[in-house]
């Protein structure tokens, strides 16, 4: 009689294969990671720009409420509304108009209620009425001011005062 062995001894040993650890992308995927790194790259550096762009904006929301806190005078916002637009538009016509107009530009410029600036900044007793609504239309003004580049000819703002 044949000998039958063990089943285990006639099987031939399993070889895995070799681990293939140098595991290569196409050209095509690394040029598409290239231009995804630099779009993203773009991107954090415009929105950093844009942030240090409107930092003067935010420091000038933090003055508005130290101010607020310490009294709300009048002369105070008004000249910290002017120090903003003076910082994002120097030559911006609006800088050199008197009170009356300076008004109505700022009137025009935001949907809140602006008091009667005259009356705010040279009478020595203020309403406090107008001066909280004097602070709610900075704070309105400042939150909603886009620092746009100023007009080209000064013709236009002057028809609109």
């Amino acid at each position: 009689m044949a000998e039958t062995g063990s089943p285990l001894a006639h099987l031939a040993d399993i070889s895995e294969p070799e681990l293939v650890l140098g595991f290569a992308l196409a050209p095509l995927w690394w040029l598409l990671i290239a231009v995804l790194t630099m779009a993203l790259l773009y991107l954090a550096l415009y929105f950093y720009r844009r942030w240090r762009y409107f930092a003067p904006k935010r420091q000038a929301l933090l003055l508005l409420e130290q101010i607020h806190r310490s009294g709300d005078d009048p002369t105070q916002i008004n000249q910290l509304i002017k120090r903003v637009l003076r910082h994002y538009q120097p030559a911006h016509p609006a800088l050199s108009m008197d009170s009356k107009h300076w008004q109505q530009w700022l009137a025009a410029q935001c949907t809140a209620a602006l008091p009667d600036l005259t009356a705010l900044l040279y009478q020595r007793q203020g309403n406090s009425d107008a001066k909280a609504a004097l602070y709610l239309f900075a704070k309105a003004w400042l939150s909603g001011y886009q620092a746009k580049a100023p007009l080209q000819t000064g013709t236009q703002e002057a028809e609109h005062a």
